[in-house]
């Protein structure tokens, strides 16, 4: 079973000009909430690009730890990258069960995208390369990952996809390092963000400002981790769906044996809907911040090997996952019937 892992405490930094600012309006007798709602920047929609990894290339463990690919003990190569923030609507409410996908080149500059193959060789073998998460209430969401690398004709970047509730699409965006792109030798790479073919598309400045990230050291850590905060702010309206039975579910998990002695799973037994495409999250120590998707199988002592499932009929369905849940409860999403379901 793949170990969790403690994220450190972020904060949402707000800086001193604005606070002023902000302050100020407020003083005014205006609402502060009104006031920092006009300045959001909403997030230009860009190419998703051509490494999406295909169905068959997104990793089983697709969870938001991208540093430690199922329960390996070698991490990914690289400088550990904390990032979080929130998905916003445009008014700067919080976005609750939007779906959050994060993928990226490993160290080197290799995906794990391959035509022909489950995941491309070049690849770090140790790094998970995607990885998504379902947002809480507060519309919060949280990946460890490390450092994207470079590639010809790119500077350091980072792809996501985001699917606001009942979307059947993702809408693609990307962030950047707010620096001077180096090599691994350390020498100033050919492509810069002023260059860079996706972020000098985007014209306008304040958006493009808003996709470049500031990462600073994480407090306390002796391995170089560093962190950056960005909020992905929709530039659009969605409707929430109506969805079978409410469409948002916390089931309780059944501790049955599974296919060893002392290797226990838990039951969980859900309406099925035809056409509805199944999801399972656990939440082992994120309690404040959302759910991190876990695999899953179809038979109490079968091969845990998908973590998405689409029913074919109406019914009951049950599906078996390996990893407890801090309080014994899971949550299950739905994805309407042609949401997006692992490919481009």
């Amino acid at each position: 079973m793949k170990p969790v892992f403690v994220p450190p405490r972020f904060h949402i930094p707000l800086s001193r000009r604005r606070l002023l600012r902000a302050l100020a309006v407020a003083s005014a007798g205006f609402s502060l909430r009104g006031y920092l709602a006009e300045a959001l920047t909403l997030s230009p929609t860009v190419t998703q690009g051509p490494y999406y990894p295909l169905a068959k290339n997104i990793p089983l463990d697709k969870d938001n730890d991208l540093v430690q690919l199922n329960d390996n003990l070698i991490l990914a190569a690289g400088v550990v990258t904390w990032i979080t923030g929130r998905v916003l609507d445009s008014s700067g409410n919080p976005v609750k069960g939007a779906l959050v996908e994060l993928w990226h080149a490993d160290r080197e500059g290799d995906y794990l995208y391959s035509t022909s193959a489950a995941r491309n060789s070049a690849c770090d073998a140790n790094f998970a390369g995607f990885g998504q998460y379902f947002t809480g209430a507060d519309g919060r969401y949280l990946f460890r990952t490390i450092k994207a690398g470079l590639y010809r004709g790119r500077t350091r970047h980072l792809h996501w996809g985001i699917t606001l509730p009942g979307e059947k699409t993702r809408t693609t965006t990307q962030t950047g390092w707010n620096e001077t792109a180096l090599d691994l030798n350390g020498a100033v790479w050919e492509t810069q963000n002023s260059n860079d073919n996706v972020f000098s598309t985007v014209s306008n400045s304040a958006q493009r400002s808003a996709m470049l990230l500031d990462f600073t050291a994480v407090a306390g850590a002796t391995t170089g981790e560093v962190e950056a905060t960005w909020d992905y702010v929709a530039g659009r309206t969605y409707t929430e769906p109506t969805y079978p039975n409410g469409g948002s579910l916390v089931v309780a998990g059944a501790p049955v044996d599974g296919p060893s002695s002392g290797n226990a799973r838990f039951k969980l037994t859900i309406p099925a809907y035809a056409g509805y495409s199944y999801e399972i999250y656990g939440n082992p120590t994120f309690a404040d911040l959302g759910w991190q998707a876990l695999p899953f199988s179809l038979t109490q002592t079968g091969t845990v090997d998908r973590s998405i499932h689409t029913a074919t009929a109406e019914g009951s369905l049950d599906v078996f996952v390996e990893q407890k849940a801090t309080k014994g409860f899971y949550a299950v999403t739905f994805r309407v019937p042609g949401a997006n379901t692992g490919s481009p």
